[in-house]
């Protein structure tokens, strides 16, 4: 009985809702409350994101297409140096220059505009938990 509990649980990786919060929310809720942290961006919705659009482009190229933008990114960059924060990515070192999150009533315009972008931007889109990704991960922030 024992051995097929265990091939049960190894076969059905999908979180249950017991385990988030007692049952009270989805894994779903779970992410779009503590995984985005922001609410719906669009003109004056308050609901609780479904999906997140990352917008990265190469430094290099982000330094020749936006020079206003990199310099204010320079400029107001926490930990003092006066460089651009990069993100290592197999392309290269990215700079992320925007993210936007949606509600589900708001999802497919966050769709339509992220496949609008040029071809020197790689858009990230983050559709949280399903039934491809069942585990909720919440991040922590590092204070040094």
């Amino acid at each position: 009985m024992d051995n097929l509990n265990k091939r049960r649980r190894e076969r059905n990786p999908i979180v249950h809702r017991t385990k988030n919060f007692g049952g009270v929310r989805t894994a779903q809720e779970v992410h779009a409350k503590m995984g985005f942290r922001q609410p719906c961006q669009m003109p004056g919705c308050k609901n609780l994101p479904v999906i997140q659009a990352k917008l990265f482009m190469l430094h290099d190229d982000f330094v020749k297409q936006c020079p206003q933008m990199a310099a204010a990114i320079a400029l107001t960059n926490p930990n003092g140096s006066r460089t651009i924060p990069c993100v290592p990515m197999t392309f290269g070192p990215m700079v992320m220059f925007s993210k936007v999150a949606a509600c589900r009533s708001h999802q497919k315009e966050l769709e339509l505009e992220a496949a609008k972008a040029p071809s020197y931007v790689l858009v990230e889109i983050d559709r949280g938990p399903g039934a491809d990704k069942p585990q909720v991960q919440v991040s922590h922030q590092i204070h040094i």
